[in-house]
């Protein structure tokens, strides 16, 4: 086992999904792209990347989008939450 209970593979896998993300993300207002992947205690990723609005800053985190999805999907249990930015994360996101 690697840190935190997470193996290298799992910990590579929250790494890269959570990258491949942040090019979903809708920041025309930014231009801050955020990418997240959540771990499932049963094994499954699931993905999510930051959604902004014209009431800027008003929108939806990465973090969160990820969660309301896993939530939505059935999910209740998780082992990790991976996030991913190009610098580090301003506001209610941090």
């Amino acid at each position: 086992m690697a840190q935190h209970g997470l193996s290298e593979e799992e910990i590579t896998t929250l790494a890269t999904r959570s990258i491949q993300a942040k090019a979903s993300a809708y920041c025309p207002y930014s231009k801050f792209p955020v990418g997240a992947t959540l771990l499932t205690n049963d094994g499954q990723y699931i993905s999510g990347a930051n959604v902004e609005n014209a009431a800027y800053p008003v929108g939806i985190c990465a973090e969160r989008t990820v969660l309301a999805r896993a939530v939505a999907d059935g999910h209740r249990n998780f082992k990790a939450l991976a996030v991913a930015t190009n610098i580090t994360p301003p506001g209610s996101c941090t």
